[in-house]
């Protein structure tokens, strides 16, 4: 039996991360793969690649953006959601990362972005697991009102 796609048959390993900059704000983008929704960007992690090479490679694919303090705040999983569009289960591991360039230039996976406290990212439309993953990096990083 040959198998077409691993996605359909095991969970995949997803790094999300949660960029933020200088002046306490957070990267966030819209993506249609998530009903045009406002996350953070991230991607699977590919087979012999380590967590935080994955970290850089997704966020310098999809926004240009170089990232270093790279630390886990939570982990999470996706079960055939529905805001996805595509039937997955996913594993996320989500990751901080400070941004260290500031040129951004998308990829076709998101189709704009913002700076915004993370506070105030609360009030977006956030997919579940992105609204979670700001409320523990809130906790984490002691971000107050």
């Amino acid at each position: 039996m040959i198998i077409k796609n691993m996605a359909e048959n095991y969970p995949e390993v997803v790094a999300g991360v949660l960029i933020y900059n200088s002046k306490n704000e957070i990267f966030l983008a819209k993506c249609h793969k998530w009903k045009d929704k406002w996350v953070v960007p991230g991607g699977h992690l590919e087979i012999g690649e380590t967590f935080n090479d994955c970290v850089k490679r997704e966020v310098k694919e999809e926004t240009n953006i170089d990232v270093d303090n790279i630390e886990l705040v939570c982990i999470q999983e996706s079960v055939f959601s529905e805001e996805f569009h595509q039937k997955r289960h996913m594993i996320f591991l989500d990751f901080a990362a400070k941004a260290v360039s500031k040129e951004i230039k998308l990829n076709k996976e998101l189709q704009e972005y913002k700076w915004i406290t993370a506070k105030k990212a609360l009030t977006l439309e956030l997919n579940s697991s992105t609204r979670k993953f700001i409320k523990e990096f809130i906790k984490i990083k002691c971000i107050g009102d």
